[in-house]
């Protein structure tokens, strides 16, 4: 990874989806993805980054994740 790169991180510990909103399960921030990098297989389950690299790190995600369990990181 590049010095410099953005990305986003989840905090597993934090991350409760079916806490996230009316949709019982689904999580906000992988609808807020707009490079649709954020992923979720089933609602209920935490949602996974498809790929660092190709994160680039907009800030969608955390934005839109009511319980804060999304960060950018600089890498």
């Amino acid at each position: 990874m590049e010095l410099g790169t953005k990305y986003a991180v989840i905090n597993y510990q934090v991350c409760e989806p079916d806490k996230c909103g009316p949709h019982q399960g689904i999580c906000k921030a992988v609808q807020a993805c707009s490079h649709d990098l954020l992923i979720q297989e089933e609602p209920g389950d935490p949602p996974m980054l498809y790929s660092t690299r190709m994160c680039v790190g907009c800030g969608d995600c955390v934005r839109e994740c009511p319980l804060k369990a999304i960060n950018i990181q600089n890498g």
